[in-house]
């Protein structure tokens, strides 16, 4: 896990004096080693984290002697042991124990389809002198960021925007429809675009190839999601145990390591089947960090507490403070390099930070199983109204009743019936955000605008594959694949490498999304219980308090209730003081309604204002 830069083209004097500090903006992602490769025409620099083969075997950029090759790579490949055995068998010969070699003579052995090949996350590239080619590459899910530029006959690209904007001073302006799109819509990363004009995002589950003779990028998708929901029926005693061996080889996978692994546990059903799964498989206890926020809020730290219990583990609690939330949101801005949707990256800063402290390096998380597994209200709901769709004897209206009831006593009958609402009248989400969203205080010349663009250029949200057998999977495909995950995996990389931390997702493991991806809903939700198959499992792991657990906190903050105190003062002088930026795109007057509405008590507001807070730390900050 590290920082990756590079840069293809024509170099100026003083070129490689601005590429060692460009390069050098991405220390925290690796603190523990640096490394520059140039000639003529070409530099690609590595910061390592030393996570595997911790020797300076594993130093990067890494070179094969006899082809000429380099690589830089950001990321781990957790199946680098069984490529390793596959090369050696073809004769090949190893002089480290890094998965980085793996991956470099691999790729030279099977070219592109190496990728097909690969159980893990990452961003690399790969500079081959004979064709004066680059080739580069991006996970299947896009765990690991890979940013790149195109400027005139030059090519760069960085793990993150802010070193591309060191070398390319030109690149530090917003890009107007990523900005509309995350504040309408709360997209983020569509289409290829990040935050800042000019610097594009390579999509996941694709490589490129950029020639240096020509100047051009190719790109190519390599992997997709299968067809959904379609695999043959199976009883629910052959789905878990399918399920149970898949998830469990991913979490193993991911405890190799040359440092310590620990867990982040909330407490929920997703982390406590991760720590479940590596307690089944080591003899050693694993160390725990859970968030509390002092006083009386405690978080999750009583669940996490229950869920460690069993295997004699005591979580170490670790205190967001709230006399520091707004200077720690100015620090993540700066990491993130964009804005954000979600105010648990708060806690996570300091759960991460802890971390490192204690020199645990490795954190494995749950990341990705609620867009998988149906963990959000809205699967269940879509799950229920297909029920009805479906009814055609009398003798059927016993489980709806029966997933009417679980719906409410999960998510009680408000929630369940605003939802219901929400998926059979998708208009009311538009006109509520209008009312009382981010969309409602765009300036209109801003939206006007970008909005012409848009319809002139026929521009919309990529579609995910298709089609789906149920509704429930169709819509976790657009969740997974667009919708929801992009965001949560840009912040959870961005934050733990902040700290220099790795962050692992077995939920991300290729084989159990593939699995997961094609299976009927029923394995997801059941006469309306969310991640059915997951609460399955860890009741035949003996934790049955926590698969009965009805409320989804996840990592719950109180920032939502702080943005509300002394009458919103610091959402006013934030958003609205002499230093705003944000008012370029938004209408003042509208903000301080949103506001309003917000200490009115109006449910789901104060997400749309921390959305606004989190973009205007990012103007400041970055551009």
């Amino acid at each position: 896990m590290c920082g990756i830069l590079g840069w293809c083209g024509r170099h100026r004097p003083g070129d490689g004096q601005r590429f060692g500090a460009a390069l050098d903006l991405l220390a925290h992602r690796g603190p523990d080693d640096r490394g520059v490769f140039e000639e003529q025409g070409v530099l690609l620099g590595h910061r390592r984290l030393s996570i595997i083969d911790l020797s300076r075997g594993g130093h990067q950029p890494m070179k094969d002697e006899a082809s000429g090759a380099v690589i830089v790579f950001n990321g781990e490949i957790y199946n680098y042991r069984e490529l390793r055995g596959q090369l050696e068998s073809l004769g090949l010969v190893f002089r480290t124990q890094s998965d980085t070699e793996v991956l470099l003579q691999a790729y030279l052995k099977w070219g592109s389809s190496v990728l097909k090949k690969l159980n893990g996350m990452w961003s690399f590239a790969i500079w081959q002198p004979r064709h004066r080619k680059l080739f580069v590459a991006r996970d299947r899910f896009g765990v690991k960021p890979f940013y790149f530029t195109l400027r005139h006959d030059r090519f760069a690209f960085a793990s993150e925007p802010k070193s591309l904007r060191a070398l390319f001073p030109e690149l530090q302006r917003p890009d107007e429809v990523a900005l509309y799109r995350f504040l309408s819509d709360g997209f983020l990363y569509t289409e290829g675009n990040s935050f800042y004009h000019g610097i594009h995002t390579l999509a996941p589950a694709h490589y490129g190839e950029y020639t240096d003779q020509n100047g051009q990028f190719k790109v190519t998708r390599y992997w997709d999601y299968p067809e959904t929901g379609t695999a043959s029926n199976r009883s629910s005693q052959d789905a878990m145990k399918e399920f149970a061996g898949l998830f469990e080889d991913a979490v193993m996978l991911r405890m190799r390591s040359d440092v310590p692994v620990g867990v982040t546990l909330s407490g929920g059903l997703d982390s406590t089947a991760v720590l479940a799964a590596a307690m089944r498989h080591t003899p050693r206890k694993m160390v725990c960090f859970t968030s509390v926020y002092g006083g009386t809020q405690r978080g999750e730290a009583e669940w996490a507490g229950l869920a460690a219990a069993p295997y004699g583990i005591v979580p170490v609690e670790v205190e967001a403070p709230k006399g520091a939330w707004l200077d720690t949101l100015r620090q993540i801005a700066w990491h993130m390099d964009g804005p954000g949707y979600s105010p648990a990256v708060y806690p996570l800063w300091y759960v991460m930070r802890e971390a490192r402290q204690r020199g645990v390096l490795v954190l494995m998380e749950g990341q990705g199983a609620d867009e998988a597994l149906g963990g959000y209200p809205q699967y269940a709901v879509i799950a229920f109204l297909g029920m009805v769709k479906q009814l055609t004897a009398a003798e059927g209206w016993g489980s709806v009743v029966r997933a009417w009831r679980r719906l409410c006593a999960t998510f009680t009958p408000r929630w369940v019936v605003l939802w219901v609402l929400r998926e059979l009248f998708p208009w009311l989400v538009a006109f509520n955000r209008r009312r009382a969203g981010a969309y409602m205080v765009l300036a209109d010349d801003f939206r006007h605008a970008v909005e012409k663009r848009l319809a002139e250029s026929g521009s919309g949200h990529d579609e995910p594959r298709g089609p789906t057998a149920d509704p429930v999977t169709r819509r976790l495909l657009r969740d997974h694949s667009r919708n929801i995950l992009p965001g949560l995996l840009h912040y959870g990389d961005a934050i733990s490498m902040a700290h220099g931390v790795e962050s692992r997702l077995p939920f991300m493991d290729v084989r159990l999304v593939e699995w997961m991806f094609s299976r009927h809903d029923a394995v997801k939700v059941l006469e309306g219980e969310t991640k059915w198959i997951l609460r399955e499992y860890l009741r035949s792991a003996g934790q049955n308090s926590i698969a009965d657990r009805k409320d989804k906190q996840g990592y719950p903050t109180p920032i939502e209730y702080w943005l509300g105190e002394d009458d919103g003062a610091v959402v006013r002088e934030i958003l609205l003081g002499p230093n705003g930026k944000v008012t370029r795109f938004c209408d003042a007057r509208r903000i301080e309604t949103l506001l309003k509405h917000h200490l009115a008590g109006r449910s789901g507001v104060g997400n749309h204002l921390y959305r606004l807070i989190s973009t205007e730390l990012w103007l400041q900050q970055c551009v």
